[in-house]
């Protein structure tokens, strides 16, 4: 599995290259903030979503510690999708004090 850390991906994001994020977390984890430019999907919506993921993109995918995502990526690139878990999640994210970048 492809995995990216938070400071690769604050990266990408300020590069001016658009990126896809999605943030597999429930509404009430959201609430309290997201990557901006993240898309949210929660987990178990992802298989009714698949039809909104274009396999000639790549997908950043994000949860609160990086283990839903991880399964997530797992069931994207099952259907010939390309996805890359974010390490660490938004825990790492808010620890690196990377919650207030703006893209």
């Amino acid at each position: 599995m492809k995995e990216i850390t938070v400071t690769e991906l604050a990266s990408k994001i300020t590069s001016n290259n658009p990126i896809n994020i999605v943030d597999v977390r429930e509404d009430y984890e959201v609430a309290l903030g997201m990557i901006p430019g993240a898309k949210h999907i929660p987990m178990g919506e992802i298989p009714n979503e698949l039809n909104h993921f274009d396999k000639n993109e790549t997908y950043y995918v994000v949860c609160a510690g990086g283990v839903r995502s991880a399964n997530v990526v797992d069931y994207l690139n099952d259907h010939d999708i390309d996805a890359v878990n974010i390490e660490g999640g938004m825990n790492e994210w808010g620890d690196d004090g990377l919650e207030n970048k703006r893209v």
